[in-house]
């Protein structure tokens, strides 16, 4: 009696390829981050290109120029290669990371020296740092908006938001983070990620109407 895994018409001898389980987005991401702590330069960068798309697009917001944002995502990159050793092994890893290049967007542009003319502020570590009007003229990327119209319209209404306010608005609703994330992302408590974002929701349904008559 041969073995049935001789068999030639098993997946074996067939020249069918057997089709293995698909590994859960978050044990993958599990696994490529406990190689990259233990040294692995590659895996860390699979991780940080899993992210990338959305971390870019945070970072134009909060700086106002693409370009800017592309050279803070390397910079973030390499503070968090290096910061690897204290990260939580079980905790996820953007809100992490996107902590670390929020730092750097802000260093960015606490040097640049930049002065209000409205209130447009962000917070970090109990400072303030000051945005003027025209640093944030600059569009959200494209890849966070569908085209059309409501879609150009809310674009131009995160825009004229208080920096904070679009920035919660795009970590909830664009890069769909929940309420514990963000919170790891902004260092803030629970509590205050839902409390800003009801006040930002307000703010944006005020301007929506304003720009719809326009």
């Amino acid at each position: 009696m041969r073995d049935s895994a001789q068999e030639p018409n098993s997946p074996r001898h067939s020249g069918v390829s057997v089709a293995m389980p698909a590994v859960p987005p978050q044990e993958a991401e599990a696994n490529l981050l406990q190689r990259a702590i233990h040294g692995d330069r590659q895996a860390f960068g699979e991780l940080l290109q899993r992210h990338q798309p959305r971390a870019l697009a945070l970072a134009t917001e909060l700086v106002g120029s693409r370009e800017d944002a592309r050279d803070l995502l390397q910079e973030a990159a390499l503070k968090a290669w290096r910061a690897l050793h204290g990260f939580v092994p079980g905790r996820p890893f953007f809100p992490w990371f996107y902590r670390i290049l929020r730092n750097a967007c802000i260093q960015h542009l606490r040097a640049r020296k930049l002065r209000r003319s409205r209130s447009l502020t962000v917070d970090a570590d109990g400072e303030t740092v000051v945005l003027e009007p025209s640093d944030r003229a600059a569009p959200l990327p494209e890849e966070l908006f569908e085209q059309g119209e409501r879609s150009r319209r809310l674009a131009q209404a995160l825009v004229r938001l208080p920096p904070a306010d679009a920035e919660i608005l795009m970590l909830r609703h664009f890069q769909d983070l929940s309420y514990q994330e963000i919170a790891e992302a902004l260092s803030i408590p629970v509590g205050t990620v839902m409390s800003r974002l009801h006040t930002a929701r307000r703010r944006l349904r005020q301007l929506l109407p304003e720009m719809a008559a326009a």
